[in-house]
């Protein structure tokens, strides 16, 4: 993504971009801390994480943690923003395969150098401020999948797992499972898939492989905004190799791992954690939770490598996509309960697609498409590509105003002339604008479906 680097938060839970679990034997702490050493000797055992002592999550050992950690904030900061480009960009780890991704804290994906420029311009660079608990978002839009989307979370489990295959599908289903208890949404193994299961394969909307990247993480994920390429979960060959009579067990892991794809942002992103501040493309929907299952334990976290949900994590969650039916969000676990997901009826109209064929746009221009009439509720989908695309021409989508290149609710920002945005209309939106950006000279078609008001 060339965005948000693919992927949450503790439930401060922030929506987004998705992550990996990193081997929990290194301690991450920034950005610039991650290692580029992608060891070849696939023998190696993981370690037992160091031991991490459990503290019951009472409001006194809460505030005792923000008082602890909150200092250490700035100072991890200021140490990393004297750093070049090519500088951080050295110790950065790239997984060696072909599409793979650069991963920065410990678990982040960034699906290309692109993207990894804008990431040191906005969060290694400058200085940041302290903030509240977070959800992801892109330009003000949550990051999430929409209310047709998070009801068919289909995945594949690829069979090159091999005698681990069956492991790997129910440690995955329980997993899945465990979010789906609290919100409205639906995660499907497709098995009909596995034996076809990559990057390509259109049918699902995401697959579960195995890669070795010689511990270098334990697994990572990807987040809703990204396109299908970039929507994986890989797990490492040290995730099978961990203390039978530890907490961090793949269950776990995969726990972490799905609240990235649904679009959760690491909890220690916030500077309340005190280490591995990430950015500031969340927005807070509880209070900062130092034992969430996205916060990571070393990165001054207070729970153990069991990374099960909190109460604030079931309530953050159910806050997204909306609770499951046999769950009720508590208000005193929520940020704000009047922004909580409410069912919105779908409007009235009918989808329309409109294509605009042949399209080019020169380096550095833009390129203005619409306004095309919108219902708020209603799925939209705008895609530039087709068979003759070429280039690097960026696509900008934005509700009530034309966007620009610093002011969109989506922008997929990816290398290449192949892009989707699928965001959910959002309420009182009555029109949507495109823009089409040239990153380099490009050539397009452009594809906007949307849904105009009933006559």
């Amino acid at each position: 993504m060339r965005r948000h680097w693919s992927a949450v938060i503790a439930i401060t839970l922030a929506l987004t971009l998705a992550g990996a679990c990193r081997k929990e034997a290194a301690v991450t702490t920034t950005a610039a801390d991650t290692a580029s050493t992608a060891a070849s000797d696939t023998s190696m055992t993981t370690p037992e994480p160091e031991p991490v002592q459990k503290v019951d999550a009472t409001p006194e050992a809460v505030e005792q943690a923000k008082e602890d950690l909150q200092k250490f904030a700035e100072r991890d900061r200021r140490m990393h923003a004297i750093l070049s480009f090519e500088e951080f960009k050295g110790t950065v780890y790239k997984e060696p395969f072909e599409g793979g991704k650069w991963i920065v804290n410990g678990d982040t994906p960034i699906s290309d150098e692109k993207q990894l420029l804008e990431f040191y311009e906005k969060n290694v660079k400058p200085a940041q401020s302290p903030a509240e608990l977070i959800l992801a978002t892109i330009g003000g839009l949550d990051d999430k999948w929409n209310p047709q989307q998070k009801k068919q979370l289909t995945y594949c489990v690829s069979t090159t797992f091999g005698g681990r295959h069956q492991e790997v599908a129910d440690q995955m289903k329980s997993a899945a499972e465990e979010w789906e208890k609290w919100a409205d949404i639906d995660f499907i193994h497709v098995a009909a898939q596995d034996s076809n299961c990559n990057s390509q394969n259109a049918n699902v909307n995401f697959d579960v492989r195995p890669v070795n990247v010689a511990g270098e993480y334990l697994a990572r994920a990807f987040f809703p905004n990204e396109q299908r390429g970039f929507r994986n979960v890989l797990i490492d060959e040290s995730s099978f190799d961990l203390d039978p009579d530890g907490k961090l067990k793949l269950v776990g892991i995969l726990r972490h791992e799905l609240g990235h794809a649904i679009g959760f942002r690491h909890e220690h992103t916030r500077p309340d954690s005190g280490r591995c501040f990430e950015d500031s493309d969340w927005r807070p929907l509880t209070n900062y939770d130092a034992f969430s299952v996205m916060h990571y334990p070393q990165c001054n976290g207070r729970g153990d490598w069991s990374l099960t949900l909190t109460d604030q994590d079931k309530n953050g969650v159910a806050c997204v996509y909306g609770p499951a039916a046999t769950f009720t969000i508590d208000p005193a676990l929520v940020t704000d309960i009047a922004k909580c997901a409410v069912t919105q009826p779908l409007g009235t109209g009918q989808p329309k697609t409109e294509t605009f064929a042949a399209q080019s746009v020169a380096k550095g221009d833009r390129k203005q498409y619409g306004p095309f009439p919108t219902v708020a509720g209603s799925p939209l989908e705008v895609t530039i590509g087709g068979n003759g695309a070429s280039g690097d021409p960026d696509l900008y989508v934005r509700f009530a105003n034309a966007p620009n290149i610093n002011s969109y609710d989506c922008r997929p920002y990816t290398s290449g002339a192949v892009e989707t945005c699928s965001p959910v209309v959002p309420a009182n939106a009555t029109r949507v604008f495109v823009m089409v950006h040239g990153y380099t000279a490009g050539t397009y078609d452009l594809r906007v479906t949307h849904t105009p008001p009933a006559p």
